[in-house]
């Protein structure tokens, strides 16, 4: 309980209290990634996945950089 209070009191008023904003790109993106299968995907299957993604958020292509975490997540999942 000591705990709960002691984080209580350093939660942001402002965070807690505002009305929680979920745009469609960000649940299209989690679905795509919760379908991802149990084992990292093949560069291939990774370019697919993202032309797949650009046609799902109606972008002409997807291209992260390099160092962007969703390509960890591809390669890693």
């Amino acid at each position: 309980m000591a705990a709960e209070a002691g984080t209580a009191a350093r939660d942001s008023p402002t965070l807690t209290c505002r009305n929680l904003i979920t745009y469609p790109e960000t649940l299209i993106l989690a679905t795509a990634l919760d379908r991802l299968p149990p084992h990292p995907l093949t560069r291939t299957a990774q370019t697919a996945f993202f032309h797949q993604l650009a046609s799902r958020l109606q972008l002409p292509r997807l291209a992260p950089a390099d160092h962007d975490l969703l390509w960890q997540r591809l390669a890693t999942h």
